[in-house]
């Protein structure tokens, strides 16, 4: 009498993990997920854009303003990125490095924004 009633729990909660949705990562990365994926986007964006942007993103542009005052204004950094950095991993690192910049940007008084 046991044994069918064990049974049918077990095909229950095997099969209840076939129907469950997929784990995904969590959105939002921990601390040290965090730091690293800060480091390489710096890495990353000293490698492939400080050629024309500087370091720091202050580097000014033809038309007088700068990659930080742009990606500043706009509503999805990452969405600009993306026209240069393809590769989905590599933009969100860049991101990360951009956004802790933009912190500093807007933080800093207008009238001593860098140029």
């Amino acid at each position: 009498m046991k044994t069918p009633f064990v049974t049918a729990i077990a095909i229950c909660l095997v099969s209840s993990t076939w129907l469950l949705p997929p784990q995904r990562p969590s959105p939002h990365p921990d601390a040290g997920e965090q730091s690293a994926g800060l480091a390489q986007g710096k890495a990353i964006f000293v490698s492939r854009c400080s050629t024309c942007h500087d370091d720091n993103g202050n580097k000014k542009l033809a038309d007088g303003t700068t990659l930080l005052a742009r990606l500043a204004q706009s509503k999805d950094p990452e969405a600009r990125l993306g026209t240069r950095l393809k590769n989905p991993q590599e933009r969100r690192q860049v991101t990360l490095y951009i956004r802790s910049m933009i912190e500093q940007y807007a933080s800093t008084p207008a009238g001593a924004k860098p140029h």
